[in-house]
């Protein structure tokens, strides 16, 4: 069975995201995001980072009982939800961001799984709604985004070092070591078909 991969349309518009992400997150210890904020990156740091050919940021799409609630019939705020996103910065990064991910699940899921992480069962059920309806039972999560790797500190110390690197090989290469972790790390993945769409990849940055 023929696998369709990423198209340079998607990956502009993933690189897009990431940068809007970077800017959005610029100075916030919260959630993690400091793990990027304390480097200080220069604005051609930024731009390289953004590069990565995956989002840098999840939408906690391995959380089952987390997307049980958000899509529940009758979904009720729990009493430790953060509320509404933190700054309207990050509230539009969420509904770009979504909308992003629910067209690449209706059009192609392969792929949007390959640059999230998804299972085929998170897949299934965002394809299944509106996209009005799927960014109306996020609007007040507040606690929806996460950045990508929270507990991988190894992960992330490469990609904020060679990661940024004004070395085209040098950043290409731990862009897909990155992305080589997001697809193994990934429960349900087929693993063979996954890393062979991550190889086909081509680095379009300069």
């Amino acid at each position: 069975m023929e696998y369709q991969g990423l198209t340079i349309d998607d990956l502009a518009n993933i690189h897009a995201l990431n940068g809007f992400f970077l800017k959005a997150i610029a100075g916030s210890a919260a959630e993690g995001f400091g793990v990027i904020a304390r480097r200080r990156l220069s604005e051609s740091q930024l731009s390289r980072l953004a590069g990565a050919p995956f989002l840098l940021f999840s939408f906690r799409e391995q959380d089952h009982d987390y997307w049980q609630r958000v899509l529940a019939d009758d979904p009720q705020i729990d009493l430790i939800d953060s509320g509404n996103p933190r700054n309207q910065e990050v509230e539009r990064l969420q509904v770009a961001g979504l909308s992003f991910i629910w067209q690449l699940v209706r059009r192609n899921p392969y792929a949007a799984r390959i640059v999230s992480g998804a299972s085929v069962s998170w897949c299934e059920r965002v394809a299944g709604l509106t996209l009005v309806n799927l960014l109306q039972r996020a609007a007040t999560r507040g606690d929806l985004l996460r950045i990508r790797f929270p507990d991988e500190a190894t992960i992330w110390r490469r990609l904020l070092e060679n990661g940024i690197s004004s070395q085209r090989q040098a950043r290409f290469a731990s862009h897909q070591s990155a992305l080589q972790a997001l697809l193994t790390r990934t429960p349900e993945l087929q693993y063979n078909r996954m890393s062979a769409a991550a190889c086909r990849i081509r680095d379009t940055k300069v």
